[in-house]
């Protein structure tokens, strides 16, 4: 389904990816450079709940405004504001977010964390851990001409199943075929390359400055997930999140599992959520 945000003036569709019912909601948010359909398998083990994995702006299925829209942490945390204020869910929806999508969810939190009633941070961007040097490649391709866009896509593509795996346990669930259907096929969006393009301005737009959140205003119990073979983000920052959130504060490090957890251990993320959603059922914060 589609939401309507508006952000800085400019309205912008939201692809949102829905699965399960129940009458608790969790809206998960992907990182870079994947989409909702990072937690697809997720989403299908956890079906007492209702799902929501929604394409930030300038992903996926998602409107790509490109060059009308600043990408930083805090306008895609307004977006998800206004996913939340869409649907009607404001205090009511449980926030899961991952890399990227994670770093967004620590700005959201410190904001408005009276619109969420349980934060799951899992592989986050925190503190001085962005932008990885990949996301720094992607970046300095920002404002170059087609011909070289066209080549350096090109290059990007063909190198995206090793990337991916690079950030697997074993890197078996990417198989060329799951990279093409879930992940690369968003990059060919038109015209003219606006899916990769629509990724090089999310690589080049936030700064280091974006994760600079006040934690002391995360009041909401909240879960760190990490998984323990993370080549791109040190799992050391789980316990250092701990110390500056406000609020309950629990951490979960995943065995076997790499910076892609959901692809990895899909089972163990579902498991660890519905214990999470189920422990503190109840618990007014």
């Amino acid at each position: 389904m589609k939401q309507e945000v508006t952000v800085d003036g400019l309205k912008i569709n939201i692809n949102i990816e829905e699965s399960g019912s129940g009458d608790t909601t969790l809206l998960m948010v992907h990182g870079i450079p994947t989409n909702a359909r990072l937690w697809r398998h997720v989403q299908a083990k956890l079906p007492q709940y209702r799902t929501l994995a929604m394409d930030m702006v300038g992903y996926g299925q998602s409107d790509m405004p490109l060059d009308k829209f600043k990408h930083s942490f805090m306008n895609q945390a307004e977006a998800v504001k206004g996913v939340i204020e869409g649907l009607g869910l404001k205090g009511k929806v449980i926030l899961v977010a991952h890399d990227h999508g994670g770093g967004v969810a620590q700005v959201f939190a410190s904001k408005y964390c009276d619109y969420i009633s349980r934060l799951v941070l899992i592989n986050p961007v925190c503190f001085d851990q962005w932008p990885v040097c990949e996301v720094e490649a992607l970046a300095g391709l920002d404002g170059a001409p087609d011909e070289v866009l066209q080549m350096a896509m090109g290059q990007a593509v063909a190198g995206f199943p090793a990337l991916m795996r690079m950030g697997s346990y074993d890197g078996a669930p990417f198989t060329d075929k799951n990279c093409k259907q879930n992940y690369l096929q968003f990059w060919g969006r038109g015209p003219d390359m606006t899916g990769f393009k629509s990724l090089i301005r999310i690589a080049a737009d936030p700064q280091n400055s974006d994760t600079d959140v006040d934690h002391s205003k995360i009041t909401c119990p909240t879960m760190v997930m990490w998984g323990v073979a993370d080549n791109f983000m040190s799992a050391s920052a789980a316990e250092k999140l701990k110390e500056r959130i406000s609020g309950p504060t629990r951490v979960q490090y995943i065995e076997r599992a790499g910076h892609w957890v959901q692809e990895d251990r899909p089972d163990e993320v579902a498991w660890l959520i519905n214990d999470f959603v189920t422990e503190w059922a109840g618990v007014n914060t």
